[in-house]
């Protein structure tokens, strides 16, 4: 048999498993700055994440769901406004309720990976400024002790901070996410305080145990210039290192470059803080430089026409090129650049009618398994996302899952694609080479 014609094996205990994150599918999560901007109409259609998928009172149906599918890992989040509600205040009852939702999962054959940071504040630290205040990395420390004293003998796999440039840019450069600023230079000195953040964290769960494995969850975006004219490849480097490099830098040298504003250049703790590396990956854009751009580099994304794509976003323009060689694009450069082990911690595409998500998934896991090929240390997939659930500004106009999920009537339902990833997961291998999934 010729080696295009056999299943391509993953490696032993490779993780295959979703993502999902607190305020998405919990419910009810009343207590931290989102929901106050959903009250204020502020998410497309006037959308309100309400009950969400309601997680909070129940989980076991969709952990029984992800098991059903072949799953043995889960990435989820905690959610920060739930566990201290009040500054300096701490709430056994919620701290339990995720023991219980981490013992379902370690009942089902589910290795967790838990995230302790994904977009949401509470009220409290919103307030005081958020993540621009300069002893927020501190707060979220003492958090982290809090987490780590009630649920370490639970997980082992922490992400501390979930995208930090895409929180930073989106809230304090783009305004789409609150607090609504529109202040480029305080989304830089946000993203630069989440390092803080980071390292902090990962030194108190560091402390708890060498069993406690900790990274950082950075989506690396594929920026590709228009143009071989040179102000269309210098206005793309100026992104790819604004949004990528300048973090990936960070993550190896310790050191926040110039462009994450004033302030201590080494951070302590932070070279050594990372121990995996999560990479969240969907997309590429076209870049051309635009001397009358409204943001401080002056260059325009977009997607261009001729290329597949994925569901509408809120906005009407399209949420994203389909282009599987960026994965393989982004595990390489990060590999190559860290050395460290990695988790494709989020992948995915919105697509309601899942007539792309089958070949979707076939390719971009070949492209996983091309970089294992290469020798790149990847350990486990989530893709994003288990079910359907409130896709912030989008609300719930987007639907990722491989479960469609009615928030409506709480109806669940899988998908032509969700079947496909169990039969991949089960095998632990992909299908056979085809012209389906073979290329890129």
């Amino acid at each position: 048999m010729r080696p295009e014609q056999q299943q391509r094996t993953f490696p032993d205990g490779f993780l295959w498993g979703t993502a999902t994150s607190a305020h998405q599918v919990e419910g009810q999560n009343t207590n931290n700055q989102w929901w106050a901007w959903e009250q204020q109409g502020r998410v497309y259609q006037g959308d309100s994440s309400g009950d969400a998928c309601g997680w909070w009172r129940d989980v076991a149906g969709d952990l029984d769901r992800a098991a059903a599918l072949g799953q043995n890992a889960h990435r989820m989040s905690l959610e920060w406004s739930r566990i201290e509600p009040v500054e300096g205040q701490f709430d056994a009852v919620a701290l339990a309720r995720y023991r219980a939702i981490l013992e379902h999962m370690h009942q089902r054959g589910i290795t967790p990976m838990l995230t302790l940071h994904h977009f949401t504040n509470p009220l409290w630290l919103e307030a005081q400024g958020g993540w621009l205040h300069p002893a927020t990395p501190q707060r979220f420390a003492r958090y982290t002790e809090q987490v780590i004293a009630a649920l370490g003998d639970c997980c082992q796999l922490w992400c501390t901070i979930n995208e930090p440039s895409i929180y930073a840019g989106l809230s304090y450069a783009a305004g789409w996410w609150p607090p609504g600023r529109r202040q480029p230079r305080l989304a830089l000195l946000v993203a630069g305080n989440m390092l803080r953040g980071h390292a902090a964290a990962a030194t108190v769960i560091h402390r708890a145990g060498s069993q406690h494995q900790v990274g950082l969850v950075h989506n690396l975006h594929i920026y590709e210039p228009a143009t071989l004219l040179p102000q269309d490849i210098l206005t793309a480097r100026l992104f790819d290192y604004t949004n990528n490099q300048a973090i990936l830098n960070a993550l190896t040298t310790g050191r926040l470059s110039p462009v994450f504003g004033l302030g201590q250049r080494t951070v302590p703790g932070l070279r050594d803080a990372t121990d995996f590396f999560g990479l969240n990956y969907y997309t590429r854009s076209h870049v051309r430089f635009f001397s009358r751009s409204p943001t401080w580099i002056l260059g325009h994304e977009f997607t261009p026409t001729d290329v597949e794509q994925s569901d509408m976003g809120a906005d009407g323009k399209t949420y994203g090129e389909i282009y599987p060689a960026g994965l393989y694009q982004a595990l390489e450069r990060i590999y190559q650049q860290t050395g460290l082990p990695i988790y494709i911690t989020e992948t995915g595409l919105p697509d309601d009618d899942d007539d792309q998500r089958p070949r979707f998934l076939l390719r971009h896991l070949s492209a996983v398994h091309r970089a294992l090929q290469r020798g790149i240390d990847v350990r486990g997939v989530f893709i994003w996302s288990l079910l359907d659930n409130f896709e912030w500004a989008h609300g719930w106009h987007l639907r990722f899952g491989l479960y469609a999920f009615d928030e409506r009537t709480g109806e669940r339902r899988l998908r032509p694609s969700g079947a496909l990833y169990a039969i991949i997961a089960r095998a632990n291998a992909l299908p056979a080479l085809t012209r389906e999934t073979g290329g890129f």
